[in-house]
């Protein structure tokens, strides 16, 4: 019988943008996975420079961001536990939370899979869930291999470039999106507009 699928997606959400809602249903649907589950960050040890919004309003917007997705859920596992929010960790909490043995798959874009081997015991994330690795622009795949084979060993660069997942490259990020808002600029391309609503109201990233 084929176990339940789990497409685990973390990040800080800062804020949650198209490409989060967009993309995350197209990998679930070529892996087979019947739950989006988002687990917003507390704090992201690979950026403790880069000062997170608060995170009531990182995930109040992110509710309204995924509200449209059936099967979308969140998790606040890593916000309600202290210190910087390592997967490691977070995958030995889900793991103790579904004892029904669900599979997990764990959503990176490629620049994530190419930093992959700074997380905290990545060897054993890699035991617990399988990576799909979403290509970010600018890159392309002969790109990403090539900065694969100069990381790691080539059997092991073809084993992380068969994790690769199709789906359509949509160049947004959050950082350009804080330029922006901070700016007066337009961002009605790049964000929902409950969650825009939502950045107006609270007066967040100097709007």
């Amino acid at each position: 019988m084929t176990r339940p699928g789990i497409l685990i997606f973390g990040g800080t959400f800062d804020p949650p943008h198209r490409a989060h809602v967009v993309l995350p249903p197209l990998v679930a649907k070529q892996l087979g996975c019947e739950r989006i589950l988002y687990i917003p960050a507390r704090c992201n040890p690979l950026k403790a420079d880069e000062p997170a919004t608060p995170a009531e309003h990182r995930l109040a917007m992110l509710r309204l961001a995924v509200a449209p997705l059936p099967t979308a859920e969140i998790s606040t596992i890593e916000l309600d536990r202290a210190g910087p929010s390592y997967t490691i960790d977070t995958l030995h909490a889900l793991r103790r939370q579904h004892t029904s043995g669900a599979a997990f798959h764990l959503l990176i874009g490629s620049d994530q899979a190419l930093d992959f081997h700074r997380w905290r015991d990545w060897r054993r994330i890699l035991e617990l869930a399988m990576p799909a690795v979403m290509l970010r622009p600018p890159m392309d795949e002969p790109g990403y291999h090539k900065q694969l084979v100069e990381i790691h060993s080539p059997p092991e660069a073809q084993r992380w470039l068969r994790c690769t997942v199709h789906v359509p490259q949509m160049d947004i990020g959050a950082r350009e999106i804080r330029r922006r808002l901070a700016n007066g600029g337009d961002v009605s391309d790049l964000l929902d507009d409950a969650v825009a609503e939502y950045i107006r109201m609270h007066g967040l990233y100097g709007t």
